[in-house]
């Protein structure tokens, strides 16, 4: 039973790092583009630095 608790909390950290890891990659691709483009990379990123910094969770 405890081999379930620790698989759930392994993969809640994978979720909670990946969308953080997905942010920047996407913002990343975004920044070449258009300037509406730009601005969505810009706002990814700050999204990124604030789960990286603990600020609130993105859901």
């Amino acid at each position: 039973m405890i081999w379930v608790i620790v698989a759930v909390l392994i993969l809640g950290v994978f979720a909670y790092f990946g969308n953080e890891y997905r942010l920047d990659r996407k913002a990343h691709k975004l920044s070449s583009g258009s300037e509406e483009d730009r601005r969505l990379a810009a706002e990814m990123q700050d999204i990124a630095r604030k789960i990286d910094e603990g600020k609130y969770l993105y859901r």
